[in-house]
């Protein structure tokens, strides 16, 4: 349950940010929310990192008509269907890895100093 709803915030607040702060607003969003949830690292990779891809996918097919997907293409030798799983592989691995990070940080492990 917590997972789930940590995912959807996070499609959330990328989906609202990115209409009007930079591309890379993704990364503070997941940070924060990972570490304010208190996520193990697999989850702090792994949620953001689906939160991300599917919010960029979904964002691209509906946004851009197949126009960006062709010049991309053609710029990196690629397919046209490839470029749309190629960016949101990008920004979910961005994601992913602010996230771990977000993870890490809230991580406090018990030892004999700090009970």
């Amino acid at each position: 349950m917590k997972n789930s709803i940590l995912l959807v915030s996070i499609c959330i607040l990328t989906a609202v940010c990115s209409l009007v702060a930079p591309w890379w607003v993704l990364a503070p969003i997941s940070f924060s929310v990972i570490y304010l949830g208190k996520m193990k690292s697999a989850a702090g990779f792994g949620i953001p990192f689906l939160a991300v891809f599917g919010t960029w996918l979904i964002a691209i097919y509906l946004n851009d008509h197949g126009v960006v997907a062709a010049l991309m293409g053609k710029l990196l030798l690629l397919p046209n269907w490839s470029t749309p799983i190629l960016s949101a592989c990008i920004g979910g691995l961005v994601a992913g890895f602010f996230g771990l990070s977000g993870a890490l940080f809230s991580y406090r492990k018990k030892s004999w100093v700090n009970g």
